[in-house]
């Protein structure tokens, strides 16, 4: 029996979900195997033999290993050529001169159209999501590119239904994924949507049942999701998870945007009480029960909780800017064929083993953050901490001091935070664009088995 066919990385990766959109067409089975970055597996002597450069995706079969997206999705429709749809890579009847008709297609949007695109997606969706600022410059630069790109596609698509003819064919599936990212998760839908030709054949493209599951792959996951899961495993209270679909547009339902605030990632409801600031969350599921679960995670008196919350500031206004910066360039880009920027790693670098140096004096002398137990100033640094060290550069700021290696190692091993990572895990897909709105049950399961539901 041959070997199944394995795709290594995140759902949520432009070029992940290129090769499994090209499979799921091929009607051939697969599987996505994570890369765990928290462990360096992506630089791991195993993962570096299926791809040299340890990126993703990688992709391997019971004959060979392929890497970069588009070689592996030419390997998948020559190699699976008798299944799914058979067309994908041309007519064998149009022998070369259809596969030619693909082929530059495939070359203008690996070169003309993915720069701009990503470029554009990765300003717009994907550093707002990470507290980085929009370049608004860069936007504008990729932009002016992008509309030059899009007003021949328009020009063509208006003569043609497809890129490569009559025919849907894998010079459409690989513009799929940084389109779907501009049309449903930025501001510049337009740019398509206005575009007549474009639009329809968007539209229709967009419609395929292979790429709407490979929206369903695509779930969500987020620092401040993790930080809030995190405090209710903590504090062990029975709840509910919703994930609302963007994609059916579920965020802009009057009865959601009530709820929460447009620059937020996630949205919690507590009967009458909805908040939408993961550490303002935290800060209230402790207040809010403090019998329940870890009863010392927000202190018990006066003195406790304003050492805490001096180390939740120092997390928001130190910590938070500068390692969210490298959560990106340092765990992220590289997911996304995305340049890493030397001078935005190096700048944010210094600054956080600034804020570092102080918390190694500080973790010589406490066990916590805090004093000698684990408490929310402790989880609120989780998150951030945890995708930075995914990287060997980042790891390095951690394990180079002792004390801080320490302490990393003690709270990333907490039963709670484990719990998230393995949800995150099962949810390949890190920082999805979307929102999840948490509701704690009225009748608490005191004790109990944490319920957690999903509807995507």
């Amino acid at each position: 029996m041959a070997a199944p066919v394995t795709v290594y990385g995140p759902m949520i990766s432009p070029a992940v979900a290129r090769v499994a959109a090209c499979l799921l067409e091929k009607d051939v089975p697969f599987q996505v195997e994570p890369v765990d970055m928290s462990k360096g597996e992506h630089k791991s002597p195993s993962f570096l033999k299926l791809q040299p450069f340890g990126q993703v995706p990688a992709f391997k079969d019971s004959l060979t290993t392929v890497f970069e997206s588009r070689a592996i999705c030419r390997y998948i429709c020559d190699q699976y050529a008798d299944s799914g749809n058979k067309t994908l890579m041309g007519r064998k009847e149009d022998g070369a001169v259809g596969r030619a008709a693909i082929e530059q297609w495939i070359e203008s949007e690996g070169q003309s159209f993915n720069p701009p695109s990503l470029s554009m997606a990765f300003q717009l969706a994907f550093a707002p999501f990470m507290g980085r600022a929009t370049d608004m410059a860069v936007v504008e630069e990729n932009e002016a590119k992008l509309v030059k790109v899009l007003d021949v596609y328009e020009q063509w698509l208006g003569e043609n239904q497809y890129f490569a003819g009559d025919e849907f064919s894998l010079a459409d599936l690989v513009h799929m994924p940084n389109t779907d990212l501009l049309v449903r998760k930025t501001n510049k839908a337009g740019l398509f949507t206005e575009r007549k030709n474009l639009a329809r054949w968007w539209d229709e493209v967009s419609a395929r049942p292979s790429w709407k599951k490979v929206v369903e792959l695509q779930n969500p996951a987020s620092t401040d999701v993790a930080r809030v899961l995190t405090c209710l495993f903590e504090k062990d209270l029975e709840f509910e998870l919703v994930r609302i679909d963007t994609f059916k547009r579920e965020h802009k339902l009057p009865e959601f945007i009530k709820l929460r605030d447009p620059n937020g990632q996630v949205t919690f409801k507590h009967g009458d009480k909805t908040l939408v600031d993961s550490r303002a969350i935290c800060r209230y599921v402790c207040t809010q029960f403090p019998k329940e679960g870890n009863k010392t995670l927000y202190g018990t008196g006066s003195l406790e909780r304003a050492s805490i919350e001096q180390w939740l500031q120092a997390e928001a206004q130190n910590f938070s800017p500068p390692s969210s910066a490298l959560v990106f360039h340092l765990a992220f880009a590289p997911h996304l064929s995305i340049p890493q920027d030397n001078a935005v790693i190096a700048e944010n670098e210094k600054k956080l083993q600034q804020v570092l140096n102080v918390y190694d004096e500080i973790l010589s002398k406490n066990e916590y953050l805090a004093g000698d137990e684990f408490t929310l100033a402790d989880l609120s640094h989780l998150p951030n901490s945890h995708y930075i060290v995914s990287s060997e550069r980042g790891r390095k700021l951690f394990t180079s001091r002792k004390n801080v290696a320490r302490w990393y190692d003690q709270i990333s091993k907490r039963k709670t935070w484990e719990q998230v990572v393995k949800m995150q895990m099962e949810h390949p897909g890190a920082f999805e664009l979307t929102h999840i709105h948490l509701q704690i049950h009225q009748h608490i399961a005191h004790g109990g088995r944490n319920n957690l539901t999903g509807n995507s």
